[in-house]
């Protein structure tokens, strides 16, 4: 391949979208979303034309497709390197987002940390049966007695 684009490879649409790869810096981040997500349909058609051509056996030089498809690929990195370029960028908010962590670090840090209760009491165990009236578990006197005879042989 050349290194002089053929002017001939692409056609009017394609070519304004390679032409608007080269001046980036005005377009918004909407902007170069909308160009590279139609560089990548125009290159994939592109692509998927090289290959059916390529399966149906006909061979000779199908250079003008190729070469079509290495301007886009081109004109794709181009946009791609651009929103990397902003999303690292100082205006990306990185910086900002950086300063925050180390504002919050050093917040923590003034902050005392929290150790527990002041005092420790001791563990007075279970609370006392809310219910006084009803007989303990596997109590055989007082009130307990009646329901046990009840549910063994009979009365004594």
């Amino acid at each position: 391949m050349s290194k002089t684009p053929n002017p001939r490879a692409l056609d009017r649409d394609e070519a304004d979208m390679v032409e608007q790869t080269k001046a980036l810096a005005e377009r918004s981040p909407a902007e170069l979303r909308d160009l590279i997500g139609r560089l990548r349909a125009r290159r994939d058609r592109v692509q998927r034309q090289i290959r059916g051509r390529v399966r149906a056996g006909e061979s000779g030089p199908d250079a003008g497709a190729r070469e079509k498809k290495a301007l886009l690929t081109e004109a794709i990195a181009r946009v791609a390197n651009e929103m990397d370029r902003r999303k690292s960028g100082p205006e990306s908010g990185g910086a900002a987002a950086t300063d925050n962590l180390r504002e919050a670090v050093r917040r923590q840090a003034e902050s005392p940390t929290w150790t527990g209760p002041d005092d420790r009491t001791a563990d007075l165990g279970p609370s006392e049966t809310p219910n006084t009236k009803i007989a303990p578990s596997g109590a055989l006197h007082a009130e307990g007695m009646r329901a046990t005879i009840a549910r063994s042989t009979g009365a004594r």
